[in-house]
């Protein structure tokens, strides 16, 4: 995917997948089979959209699970400032173990529901949302338009139906204030199968 790691970054990998495999044999984190379908279906589909986040953007990786795209993102670009949004709480617990083992800086783990979100004003906050298999487009561009500062960008990883999915909600997704700013292919080695990037940036809202 020419994204070259040095030797603490593949430990860091083979931490993180250590830590997968212990934790999802306690809870529900995600369905694979082996260590194999992780690098693949995860660890390289994380590291597709490596290239968009400009140096130390603020991310939000919303909806992140097992940690994904979020965990990989930081472990190759230690630049970035990132919070992982998560609903489910155990999940929650797991990503915060994870960040402790791999001792990985500026990146925090938040449950949706936290009461100290309440104190921390997120609106308008972040440079780039991403997201990963959480739901249709519009779905995905309602939950997260007012934490994107004006000309920040949604990336959305979908499947090869994620353009019919822009057209069909292309009218209430250009309503909500954002307009589709590039739709690009992704293919990940050994997948054999075509994931879309959907970038969709958040307009400046006129004021006056």
């Amino acid at each position: 995917m020419g994204i070259p790691l040095n030797p603490r970054q593949i430990t860091d990998f083979a931490i993180y997948l250590n830590e997968l495999e212990l934790w999802g044999k306690k809870i529900n984190l995600f369905r694979r089979k082996n260590q194999k379908e992780i690098i693949i279906k995860d660890f390289l589909d994380s590291l597709s959209i490596a290239k968009y986040p400009e140096k130390s953007s603020s991310i939000m990786d919303y909806g992140s699970g097992a940690g994904f795209p979020g965990i990989p993102l930081k472990i190759v670009r230690e630049d970035l400032n990132i919070v992982l949004w998560e609903a489910t709480k155990k999940k929650v617990y797991f990503l915060r173990n994870a960040i402790r083992k791999l001792k990985l800086q500026n990146i925090e783990a938040y449950w949706t529901q936290d009461p100290i979100l309440k104190r921390k004003n997120l609106s308008s906050f972040f440079d780039l949302v991403v997201s990963r298999a959480v739901g249709s487009i519009l779905h995905i561009a309602q939950g997260t338009f007012s934490y994107l500062k004006n000309g920040g960008i949604l990336l959305a990883m979908k499947g090869k139906m994620g353009a019919e999915e822009v057209q069909t909600h292309r009218m209430q997704i250009e309503d909500l204030g954002f307009e589709v700013a590039f739709i690009e292919r992704s293919h990940i080695p050994f997948l054999g199968q075509e994931r879309l990037i959907i970038g969709l940036k958040k307009c400046k809202i006129n004021e006056d």
